[in-house]
């Protein structure tokens, strides 16, 4: 009888072969499978990196040293080091993934960890970003704007700055602020608004392209432009670029250091005093938290910030410091309550528009 008549007959164990690979093989095979879905190289280390994590941890060499307990015990571990549940979630997550992955391509009967559950990062939520208010955003781009020739002017106060290094030095504070303005104006990531190509910019129809191989979420999308935001583009444009070139110049996209000293250079605190900190991914907390103060529904907001839950938006992107919440309840019809005049004006937390320099506009 063929081997296959014999597994059909149970006779022979269908998982027979997956048992007989290494260990080191599965891992492999895993980390291809994941490769071939398009998942940026980062994530694939990083999969990669907690599973062996494990491995080292209990000793495996099968697949059957792959169990619940020793799951449990392993995140139990990472846990006590004191890190953030975020990070112990990680670990989990890489573990669940390859549980799955055993099941769906035959090399398990049953998922190994099934029933470890993830820990509560809302519990324990350690680097907490808060948005920037418009004068502190305005501020910002002032100093990346202005910060490379005056520090070097003040550096050189005797041999002074040739002008062709001014142009230079003027040039890097423009794309400087373009990079903090189109991260304001739009939420994209650093890392999309560093792919970004002047193909992706539609003039016409006022949207950035995001295409799936710099989209977070591995899908093409886009994200409409505010007109102000669309100028400052248009008038940073090389004559000479072609459709394919970046946006941001190789070279000048504003590493986390540069960030920071713009950051203290525009008189911002990196913490305030409940310990919430300002980081340039802070600048997306900034878009999503700026839309709150114009009455965004929130799953508008939420397809702005092109997030796949609206939990995500409303709980760990939007600033409620930001928001006139005593206000809200002050314009409650209450029994008993005088009728107040409507308020004319802008309201304090509404954004305000910059031109093409970065400056605030009057009359907008």
């Amino acid at each position: 009888m063929r081997t296959e008549e014999l597994r059909r007959a149970g006779i022979v164990d269908p998982f027979a072969s997956a048992t007989e690979k290494s260990l080191a093989k599965h891992l492999d095979d895993f980390e291809t499978t994941i490769r071939g879905r398009g998942r940026v190289e980062r994530y694939v280390k990083d999969r990669r990196q907690c599973l062996d994590a494990y491995v080292a941890h209990r000793k495996a060499r099968r697949l059957k040293d792959f169990d619940l307990p020793g799951a449990s015990e392993f995140l139990t571990s990472i846990r006590a080091t004191g890190v953030a549940a975020r990070t112990v979630n990680r670990y989990y997550q890489a573990l669940k993934q390859f549980g799955i992955w055993l099941v769906k391509t035959r090399r398990s009967p049953f998922d190994p960890f099934e029933g470890i559950k993830p820990l509560n990062e809302s519990a324990d939520r350690r680097h907490v970003r808060r948005a920037l208010t418009p004068e502190e955003a305005e501020a910002l781009l002032h100093a990346a704007r202005t910060r490379p020739l005056k520090e070097a002017t003040e550096a050189r106060i005797h041999a002074g700055v040739t002008d062709k290094e001014r142009e230079r030095l003027t040039q890097l504070g423009d794309v400087r602020a373009l990079v903090y303005a189109i991260a304001l104006g739009t939420g994209l990531r650093a890392g999309e608004i560093r792919r970004l190509r002047w193909c992706d910019i539609d003039d016409r129809r006022r949207v950035v392209h995001v295409p799936a191989a710099s989209s977070k979420s591995r899908r093409d999308q886009s994200v409409p432009l505010a007109e102000v935001l669309l100028d400052q583009l248009v008038a940073a444009k090389p004559r000479t670029a072609k459709p394919t070139d970046p946006v941001i110049p190789a070279g000048m996209f504003p590493n986390t250091l540069t960030f920071h000293r713009d950051r203290e250079a525009a008189g911002i605190e990196r913490e305030d005093e409940t310990s919430r900190v300002i980081d340039f991914h802070g600048l997306r907390t900034t878009f999503i938290s700026w839309l709150a103060t114009q009455g965004v529904h929130p799953r508008v907001a939420q397809a702005l910030a092109r997030h796949a839950s609206i939990e995500t938006t409303m709980a760990r992107y939007t600033d409620l410091a930001l928001l006139d919440v005593q206000g809200t309840v002050e314009r409650l019809p209450l029994p008993g309550a005088a009728p107040k005049a409507k308020r004319r004006g802008r309201p304090v937390s509404q954004p305000r528009s910059w031109d093409r320099r970065g400056e605030r506009r009057t009359g907008t």
